[in-house]
């Protein structure tokens, strides 16, 4: 197995980890006269053992260690999916310019690559097509380590269709514990705990039915109660990263990137600093999510609009 590089001057701490102690050592001999401890110079106290060095990597380098040790890693590129746009390098730029440069993630990327800053054009898009794969891959902190989950493809079909889980130690050992086949579309729509506005009070979406009633938009722009036509609820292949939308009113969304906004564009097009639903965004970025499945509704009309977490949005079954 391919050691992973020592870094010597950072410490990386780890939940539920702690450090190896020294052991001590033995304590000092000596010759009790009046009550008092005496050291005997002619006995001379072993010194404290020193452990060895433990090779301790950054989980970002875990990542990499984990994309090497599964060749068939998949997963539904957001900037892609459902159908290819020409913004992965406007994607790209935006990230590198909003990124800290040196941050564990931006520093490793660097390093795994071979580049040195100023970063051309296509330098850009390799390090940010590699933030994408990096970041999808789920890392709880264990003892020693991480649980890690990822998808990979086992058919060989390039596609997403089983969920793999496992830990990784410190020093980049992986122990695969299961595999599970988890055979569902890339995710474009919202996850269940999303809540959307009725007449009746927010309701989570996973609990809405056809034939609720919702909030809408009529044709002019208005708000109306309109019942529910259609229900769809999706099965994600494994982790999978999702549009995290926050307005400067506090607003937040966390969406597919191939979710429509009102007006029928992707989430994924919004940029901070654009005008979105009456607010100003603060932010949209990618963040990771292991949602089993995803869900969309469609209310009755002429626009497919809702609201969800009060942020208007446009629904995926109106085609």
């Amino acid at each position: 197995m391919r050691r992973l590089v020592l870094f010597a001057a950072v410490v990386f701490s780890l939940a539920g980890c702690g450090g190896p102690g020294s052991p001590a050592g033995a304590p000092p001999t000596g010759t009790v006269e009046t009550g008092t401890l005496e050291p005997d110079a002619s006995v001379s106290t072993p010194a404290a053992a020193t452990p060895p060095p433990v090779e301790v990597a950054s989980v970002w380098q875990l990542r990499y260690r984990l994309l090497d040790h599964y060749p068939s890693f998949a997963y539904c590129d957001p900037d892609f999916y459902p159908v290819v746009r020409r913004d992965e390098q406007v994607g790209a730029d935006e990230w590198w310019a909003s990124t800290d440069h040196g941050s564990p993630e931006a520093s490793t990327i660097l390093q795994h690559l071979g580049y040195r800053e100023p970063l051309t054009e296509s330098q850009r898009l390799a390090a940010y097509r590699d933030h994408k794969r990096l970041t999808v891959i789920a890392m709880t902190a264990v003892s020693n380590g991480y649980r890690y989950e990822l998808s990979i493809s086992a058919a060989g079909a390039g596609e997403p269709d089983a969920t793999v889980i496992g830990t990784i130690t410190v020093d980049g050992s992986i122990q695969e514990t299961g595999r599970d086949r988890r055979i569902g579309g890339c995710p474009i729509c919202l996850e269940a705990g999303t809540r959307i506005a009725t007449p009746h009070g927010d309701v989570a979406i996973a609990l809405i039915e056809p034939g609720d009633l919702v909030w809408t938009t009529g044709p002019t722009g208005d708000r109306i109660a309109a019942p529910v036509e259609r229900v769809v609820r999706r099965p994600t292949p494994g982790p999978h990263l999702m549009l995290e939308l926050v307005l400067a009113d506090g607003r937040r969304l966390v969406a597919a990137g191939a979710h429509p906004g009102a007006d029928g564009t992707y989430l994924r097009q919004l940029r901070a600093g654009q005008l979105y639903d009456g607010a100003t965004i603060v932010s949209a970025a990618w963040i990771v999510s292991t949602a089993p499945a995803t869900f969309d509704i469609l209310p009755a009309g002429t626009t497919g609009a809702y609201w969800a977490n009060d942020i208007l949005v446009g629904s995926t079954l109106t085609n």
